[in-house]
């Protein structure tokens, strides 16, 4: 009866032994599978930290979808690179992921612009991130076991990252939310840091009962230049220009709240002009009422309403300026402005 007591805890140990030795090689096999890419700024930094400023509220009964914050236009240059033994014999395109921590934020949805397109919903799963286009190449075993590592693809990468309604709002937020990370097709780096892009300064939004319409004056927000003449040079007469006004109306509040504009086109835009077509060699652009260019694509400064204030106009002027000989014949060009709350 002993004897066979000892061969039974005999053989338990060499079962647990192979349980050793196949927890080992699955840890082996785990690291050397590994799918890693990294991506740095030029500057040798793996995250930008961008503040919402003195952003505090927006309206509480605005439907979801409404744009609450939009940051100006980045671009991050740098370059990406394959950075473990597991993943080089393949290409591997580069990707925004977005919310690569997995925070929740109850009453907002986070969104990244690029290339003129909106992407909403977008996560840190691998397949579900939003391409950049750019492909990091294979690389060969005796490169990345060698000084250097594996080549370092450039890339510059122009992007807007935009805050919006989506759901009840519930409590305080986090602080600081990472809006996205780039990385390569498999997800994100197991083992690494790759470039983030963090926001900071939502714990100061809450919903507010303020709301600020905007109108377009003249009504119904047509600007008719009329007939222009074309010239070999451009027009005459040499900047045709008409004005307009925004029309704000603050309601339902008696507390001080700040406006930004955001001019948005689908059409093509070059050198801050809205051009009615790509090959109409001529462009719209926007001035305030200092004569200063308005920007398009981007936020900007547009009243600041006092406690008491509940109405303003704001005076603009749209004008035609050539960038070629203009194409001639009827056109028209679209541009919405939102309401962003500061």
């Amino acid at each position: 009866m002993t004897g066979g007591n000892e061969w039974a805890a005999t053989r338990l140990v060499g079962l647990r032994s192979l349980v050793r030795i196949l927890i080992l090689a699955a840890l082996c096999l785990s690291a050397q599978s590994a799918w890693a890419l990294r991506c740095w700024s030029s500057t040798g930094q793996d995250t930008f930290t961008e503040s919402i400023g003195s952003v505090q509220t927006y309206p509480e009964n605005a439907p979801d979808g409404t744009v609450i914050w939009i940051s100006p236009t980045r671009t991050t240059t740098g370059y990406c690179y394959k950075d473990l033994a597991g993943g080089l014999s393949y290409t591997d395109p580069v990707f925004f992921y977005a919310n690569p921590r997995n925070v929740s934020l109850p009453g907002l949805e986070i969104g990244i612009r690029y290339q003129g397109q909106d992407y909403y919903g977008a996560t840190s799963q691998a397949g579900q991130g939003v391409p950049t286009g750019y492909v990091v190449p294979v690389c060969a075993d005796a490169t990345y076991a060698s000084a250097g590592g594996c080549p370092r693809l450039p890339v510059s990468i122009t992007y807007q990252v935009i805050v919006r309604k989506q759901g009840a709002w519930a409590g305080t937020l986090p602080d600081t939310y990472t809006a996205f990370q780039f990385d390569g097709v498999n997800g994100i780096n197991c083992c690494a840091t790759s470039f983030s892009y963090i926001l900071s300064g939502l714990s100061k939004l809450a919903p507010t009962p303020c709301t600020v319409d905007v109108t377009v004056t003249p009504e119904p927000g047509i600007v008719d230049f009329g007939q222009v003449q074309a010239t070999p040079t451009g027009f005459s007469p040499v900047t045709p220009t008409r004005p307009f006004s925004l029309l704000l109306q603050k309601t339902q509040c008696d507390v001080g709240v700040n406006i930004q504009g955001y001019f948005q086109t689908s059409n093509p835009v070059q050198n801050n002009l809205i051009l009615p077509e790509s090959d109409s060699n001529f462009g719209i652009g926007i001035q305030d009422g200092n004569g200063n260019q308005v920007p398009i694509g981007e936020p900007f400064d547009l009243q600041n309403f006092g406690a008491t204030q509940t109405q303003t106009s704001i005076p603009f002027t749209a004008t035609l300026k050539t960038l070629g000989a203009p194409k001639i014949g009827a056109f028209s060009a679209v541009a919405t402005v939102l309401i962003l709350y500061d």
